[in-house]
């Protein structure tokens, strides 16, 4: 029995998402009576490391050590007051040590494992609702294209395919809907989001990602030109995956060779809904617009987090950082 999870790769790659569109709030408000459309090229880096915090209920497997390195790159047409139009490009590398019957009695084996590469493009339109002095309420409506790799196999074991979450994209093309509120007021920028993701069918390996409701708040003081400090709070439920993946899930009904209470299925996280949630202190530092160029640096460190799924299992955010390049044309 094999098995390696990274749940939170999609809520990382919203976390850019979630950014760029607080800097659009003003982007769109500054160009509404400009006349022709303007152009924002954005790189932005994120670090996660993460930390495993129990053993599975079945005792099988617990997670150690792991990071996500996500590269996106994003650009923005601001085609009017009305509609701008951006598109996303993640590069992820995934990185994640587990180890199998952690018990006194168990194998104690830990391994590592590595996936790497392009996830899903995402291609998202977004228009202003209501737009007043301190007010601005957007709405969004995103496809992804299954351009991330579902045919990754495990640096541990070469002749299986990594678990689920540990693949670069969904497989199929996914429907997104959502709403972001903005409010400013003297040095306060608040925002609140919700979006839920539709799946598209099933995927080429015979399985679809379950459907997906977040919500996040995020609130920044700002305490001078530069530099501002916040918190926010992040919310995702993601429905039971529908069907499987035969060169993953080889052994639903595992039994230790050492430990024979160690048993169950290894894969049952997955087949069951899962909730997680964290919420975390900020600090972001912004450059000043140098010519068409800007640049800002962002680290988060939760405060508090945890999670519901059918293993009873956490893999716990210990702190994260973000640099970002933009480029207006």
């Amino acid at each position: 029995m094999k098995k390696s999870i990274c749940a939170l790769v999609s809520a990382f790659a919203f976390l850019s998402l979630f950014n760029t569109q607080h800097v659009l709030a003003e982007e769109v408000t500054t160009t509404s009576t400009q006349a022709g459309p303007s152009w924002v090229f954005t790189y932005s880096y994120y670090k996660y490391s993460l930390q495993g915090e129990n053993t599975a209920n079945t005792r099988i497997y617990k997670f150690d050590a792991s990071t996500v390195d996500l590269h996106l790159a994003t650009a923005t047409w601001l085609y009017s007051p009305q509609w701008t139009f951006l598109a996303f490009a993640p590069y992820i590398k995934n990185m994640v040590e587990t180890i199998y019957e952690p018990t006194p009695a168990g194998l104690n084996f830990k391994t590592r494992d590595y996936t790497e590469g392009l996830g899903d493009i995402r291609l998202m339109g977004l228009s202003p609702l209501w737009a007043e002095e301190r007010h601005l309420l957007m709405y969004d409506i995103s496809v992804t294209l299954p351009t991330g790799s579902t045919d990754e196999y495990f640096t541990s074991a070469p002749t299986q395919r990594a678990a689920y979450n540990m693949q670069l994209g969904s497989g199929t093309p996914d429907l997104i809907l959502g709403s972001t509120y903005n409010y400013s007021v003297d040095q306060w920028v608040s925002s609140a989001r919700g979006q839920i993701t539709v799946r598209g069918g099933k995927n080429a390996r015979g399985y679809a990602f379950g459907n997906e409701l977040q919500a996040h708040l995020n609130s920044k003081y700002q305490l001078t030109s530069y530099f501002n400090l916040g918190a926010q709070l992040s919310y995702k439920a993601r429905g039971a995956i529908d069907g499987h993946d035969d060169k993953y899930e080889r052994f639903n009904n595992y039994v230790s060779p050492v430990d024979t209470s160690i048993r169950g299925d290894g894969h049952q996280y997955y087949h069951a809904p899962q909730i997680s949630w964290d919420a975390s202190i900020l600090a972001k530092l912004q450059s000043p617009n140098y010519s068409r160029y800007s640049a800002s640096l962002e680290a988060g460190i939760p405060f508090w987090q945890g999670a519901i799924n059918k293993d009873d299992i956490r893999l716990d955010i210990q702190y994260w950082f973000a640099a970002s390049l933009n480029a207006v044309f």
